[in-house]
């Protein structure tokens, strides 16, 4: 499967913590973060993580540093 078009999703939980989620073109979620987490950086340190041994090419939305929340 080609993860052309997909992007890691970072971004905060309605109860103030943070996740992940790697999204294909189509929008449909291919892996998320197994558990929430308090602290931004040890969110993107799982994401980095997962990344590396997974999918090193795509790329990251950080929706938190736009306020968004999805």
């Amino acid at each position: 499967m080609s993860h052309e078009q997909s992007k890691f999703v970072l971004y905060r939980e309605l109860g103030g913590g943070y996740r992940w989620r790697l999204r294909s073109a189509t929008g449909e979620t291919l892996a998320a973060s197994a558990a929430g987490h308090r602290e931004k950086s040890a969110c993107e340190a799982d994401l980095r993580a997962f990344m590396t041994d997974h999918h090193p090419d795509v790329g990251v939305l950080d929706t938190t540093a736009t306020g968004l929340m999805r």
